[in-house]
């Protein structure tokens, strides 16, 4: 008898692993435990969750559970899983769940662990600067990603990655890290690798007021802020009571006379603002600058500028700095 599989998410970065899954021979996927539907769009509109959807079109029994309660516990149960996997599922297990599964518990988490425990480790990763994350199999404890791990996949961050696009490499990742893994925890033969309490650190759940961008900080951290938080919960900056979010933007280092290369017809008030000690370090912040032609737009930070490339004003479109000027053009004045 081929050993039965319960997969818990309520997130698509696992679909990868799904879909490897529902594909693989040696196994019987036998179902999903996922989060229940949410109310979406203008409409409040419920509607499934993409694994729950997954699960749905894949003919795949699923339970949607709001808390990991005992009706969970029994459907769980019912199902008589050998195995059980878990990416991005969002609730914490009690020591009934874990114990369940013959062949234990695993959780596919989406950093190299013990670094960036908790809910934002790809957004983590990027706001750090980090050159490489990865994913790690780890077995499941009672503790928020403490268990003993036994395999991990590592990925390189390239400059231009954002959130949405490291999540695909990690998707892809996870799959390849489970097609290699799920032999050795089928056989139960693998020696697993205890996490180092010393090296752990912790992320914490993103809110909306996260994706403020506050221009007293470098400009080489606000780059990473509008990368990190793409789409959600998105950067922003207000200006006149009105919101701004930015999609893409790029950081320009050096002394005011570098600066000065890209605004060589400046006013004097403009060179004031572009004001700035041999490090980079601005004497004013949150000032809006453009070229003569008006195709440029910058903002003076806590070190360096931050060129502005995408933005967009609450309510409107996506749209480059040039088309932004010429819509918009009281926004430097006011």
């Amino acid at each position: 008898m081929k050993p039965r599989l319960v997969f818990f998410s309520a997130d698509e970065i696992s679909k990868p692993c799904l879909e490897f899954l529902r594909a693989e021979p040696s196994i019987n996927f036998c179902g999903v435990i996922t989060q229940p539907q949410r109310a979406k769009g203008r409409g409040q509109t419920l509607s499934l969750n993409p694994i729950a959807e997954w699960a749905q079109v894949n003919n795949l029994p699923f339970y949607q559970a709001e808390t990991m309660n005992d009706a969970a516990f029994d459907w769980l149960k019912q199902m008589q899983p050998h195995l059980v996997l878990v990416m991005a599922f969002g609730h914490i297990l009690k020591k009934c769940f874990l114990e369940l599964p013959k062949l234990g518990m695993w959780n596919l988490h989406v950093s190299l662990l013990p670094k960036y425990r908790g809910a934002s480790p790809v957004q983590t990763a990027l706001l750090n600067g980090d050159a490489e994350t990865g994913v790690t199999l780890m077995s499941m404890v009672e503790a928020m990603d403490a268990g003993a791990y036994l395999a991990q996949q590592k990925t390189a961050i390239a400059p231009e990655d954002t959130a949405v696009t490291l999540r695909e490499k990690l998707a892809q990742a996870s799959a390849t890290l489970l097609r290699t893994s799920l032999p050795m925890l089928l056989s139960e033969k693998y020696v697993l690798t205890p996490q180092n309490e010393a090296d752990a650190t912790y992320c914490k759940k993103l809110s909306k007021a996260d994706g403020y961008l506050d221009f007293s900080k470098p400009a080489i951290f606000l780059e990473r802020c509008i990368r990190a938080y793409q789409p959600w919960p998105g950067a922003y900056f207000l200006k006149n009571n009105e919101r701004y979010l930015v999609h893409w933007a790029y950081v320009m280092t050096g002394s005011t006379a570098e600066k000065d290369l890209l605004f060589p017809t400046a006013s004097t008030s403009i060179k004031d603002k572009l004001s700035a000690n041999d490090d980079g370090t601005n004497l004013t912040y949150g000032q809006f600058l453009t070229d003569s032609n008006r195709t440029v737009l910058a903002v003076t930070t806590g070190k360096d500028l931050l060129v502005i490339d995408r933005i967009q004003k609450a309510g409107g479109k996506s749209m480059n700095a040039a088309e932004f000027l010429r819509g918009n053009r009281s926004f430097l004045e006011a």
